[in-house]
């Protein structure tokens, strides 16, 4: 019996496969605070052009990469409408009020899925008495609810809605590409309703380091700015665009992504995990990313 142990206790736990340690040993750097590494201006490209969008830009962590798309698309004294157990709101040190300037306001929502219904009644009235809302936030997947996805047709619904209400719509897709997977959905259809998507390489896309936000040109221009004065320029960083460009996360012929691959890896896991549970634990699936059990 092999006596190496397997952790499961987190997706940010991973290693580094062989084939990203040489491609980061080998990669071509250049200085990308002026935007002259090759390997970095690489994956900013290629992540633009599987989520269909103009531009993207590479960052140290999914916290700073949400935190420049909410500084970017507000005004300090203004408010973030996003979920009560929201990675934002609980994970992220208050960095959107310590740093940002604005409110969240939050939205207590089962399973950690909003929808328009419950976000409408939280929008503020004009007032200057009052904040204003600027961006509601949605998490997909939605880690603290366990790894629970928004069906495509809400996310949509509720970006629709907020632009008509004049509001600009972020997403923290951390872990969409288990989304995707879960949905059997291309990342660009289920998020080109979004201004704004952040998504990371650290998780379920299993490289070391990094995170990735695309958008619009103008957006991405601004988060550059904000990555600077956040600490977040780095210079060769290729080093570690590198890995990212390994990890599994391209579309192939048919327009999926090859990562459907983790669909089997997330059975295989449960049932490693499943049998290391006694029968007295209470544990049970979620939809995509997590394992939960209760030790009794």
């Amino acid at each position: 019996m092999s006596d190496k142990a397997i952790d499961l206790r987190s997706d940010t736990v991973t290693k580094p496969s062989p084939a990203m340690r040489r491609a980061m040993a080998a990669a071509e750097v250049g200085d990308d605070v002026y935007m002259e590494d090759p390997t970095v201006n690489r994956l900013q490209a290629r992540a633009a052009e599987i989520f269909g969008r103009e531009a993207g830009l590479f960052v140290p962590s999914g916290s700073m990469g949400n935190l420049a798309c909410i500084m970017a698309q507000t005004a300090r004294g203004q408010e973030v409408i996003c979920e009560a157990a929201g990675h934002i709101y609980n994970y992220e040190m208050a960095s959107m009020s310590a740093l940002g300037g604005v409110l969240p306001r939050v939205i207590p929502a089962e399973d950690g899925i909003m929808t328009w219904e419950q976000i409408a009644p939280a929008i503020r009235e004009k007032s200057y008495a009052r904040p204003q809302t600027a961006l509601v936030a949605l998490e997909n997947t939605h880690n603290m609810a366990g790894g629970t996805v928004y069906p495509t047709s809400v996310a949509r619904e509720i970006c629709d809605r907020a632009h008509d209400a004049g509001l600009k719509v972020h997403l923290d897709g951390a872990r969409v590409f288990n989304a995707a997977v879960y949905l059997g959905e291309d990342v660009e259809e289920m998020s080109k309703k979004f201004d704004s998507v952040q998504f990371c390489f650290s998780k379920g896309l299993g490289a070391p380091v990094g995170s990735m936000i695309v958008g619009s040109k103008d957006l991405i221009e601004c988060c550059r700015v904000i990555r600077k004065m956040l600490g977040g320029g780095m210079r060769q960083s290729g080093v570690l665009a590198a890995a990212a460009l390994i990890a599994r996360w391209k579309k192939d012929r048919s327009g999926f992504m090859s990562i459907t691959r983790m669909q089997n890896c997330w059975h295989r896991a449960w049932r490693i995990f499943r049998a290391s549970v006694s029968k007295r634990k209470k544990s049970r699936p979620t939809s995509s990313c997590t394992m939960w059990a209760r030790l009794e």
